[in-house]
């Protein structure tokens, strides 16, 4: 390189893109300079051409690298796109609620328990009532599978390792026939499926369940009891039927507390003209009602509490008791959702309960 050829590469920037001229020369520079790693590169008048051919190449060269530069980033983004993802899911399965509030407490605090426990677990939603699923789409536009649809989803993302949590209260219809079959029916398709318990199936489960309920209960005065409203089953074809409410209530017995457990469904027991008889016998002159329930919907606003004749409310007041209404599901109850959450723990360490 020549000597003022090494002087340009050191001029002053300032001096430069001011005056077009160096200090150390007569020399007027041409208009274009180019910067590149820190060197300018200069051309007079009279290299006009080489200048144009220069820029022809430069610009070549340009188009070239972003071209580099875009098929490197669409390598990472496939390289991306195809790195291993998590292959485990929790599903968290419900019977459902058309009511925005408890389907956002009572249903969704369990969930997010859930959720929270197992964080190297990808989360998901399923309901069982097929009426609520079709309400929730056609009046609100919400869109919630139920359990096969949920699990045909799963397998076909590529998802290996399924633990599924009901949040149904006992071993009843709905767990049975769209829980445990369904888990039944897709055991092939995962390298692991398991289904963990709802809310009281063991002996132990009573107490438990019992206690975390009664977080719930007020401060209670003299002549003054618990109602609750659990919904029962209405068929004799499985383990729950004439069982759960009864041991239920010999439980909350045992504990020495004044509640008195009921069903809404008439077939099981105790039904509520049994709630009634007891209510009646043990001299209550208030009585809180609560919803046995995860959520507080239909059941609680118009079986339990509604004005109607023929609700458990009316037929209370109508002996002369009074009422306070507490309509809010156990499933906001976090005593209750420590519940499920060690439920879903045992399953997925195959932990027999």
């Amino acid at each position: 390189m020549k000597s003022s050829q090494k002087n340009y590469l050191h001029r002053d920037l300032s001096d430069l893109r001011r005056t077009g001229k160096d200090h150390g020369s007569n020399h007027v520079l041409s208009p274009s300079l180019i910067f590149m790693d820190g060197f300018f590169i200069t051309y007079s008048e009279n290299n006009q051409r080489k200048e144009e051919s220069f820029m022809k190449k430069l610009l070549s060269m340009l188009v070239m690298a972003s071209m580099m530069v875009f098929a490197l980033g669409t390598m990472g983004a496939s390289a991306a796109a195809k790195a291993p993802k998590n292959d485990k899911a929790v599903v968290v399965v419900s019977f459902g609620s058309t009511f925005d509030d408890t389907r956002t407490k009572d249903i969704g605090g369990i969930e997010e328990a859930v959720a929270k426990a197992f964080p190297n677990r990808d989360f998901k939603r399923a309901f069982t009532s097929y009426i609520i699923m079709e309400r929730l789409e056609k009046n609100k536009g919400i869109k919630v599978n139920d359990l096969p649809a949920t699990l045909k989803e799963l397998k076909k993302a590529g998802y290996k390792d399924i633990l599924v949590q009901p949040t149904h209260l006992l071993h009843g219809e709905e767990y049975e026939h769209k829980v445990l079959t369904t888990v039944d029916k897709f055991k092939g398709d995962f390298d692991r499926i398991v289904v963990s318990d709802p809310l009281m199936v063991g002996k132990n489960d009573f107490a438990i369940a019992a206690s975390a309920v009664a977080t719930q209960f007020p401060t209670l005065g003299k002549g003054e009891g618990v109602v609750l409203m659990g919904h029962g089953s209405p068929r004799d074809n499985n383990q729950s039927f004439g069982n759960t409410y009864k041991m239920l209530q010999e439980t909350f017995d045992k504990m020495g507390l004044p509640v008195v457990v009921g069903t809404v469904e008439e077939v099981d027991t105790p039904n509520v003209d049994e709630v009634l008889e007891q209510i009646k016998a043990r001299g209550y002159k208030t009585v809180h009602m609560f919803p046995l329930m995860i959520v507080a919907g239909d059941h609680a606003n118009n079986d339990m509490y509604g004005d109607e004749e023929d609700s458990w409310k009316s037929m209370i007041e109508k002996m002369g008791v009074k009422t306070v209404g507490h309509l809010q599901g156990i499933g906001r109850n976090a005593a209750v959702q420590a519940i499920y959450v060690q439920h879903a723990v045992a399953a997925e360490a195959g932990v027999q309960r």
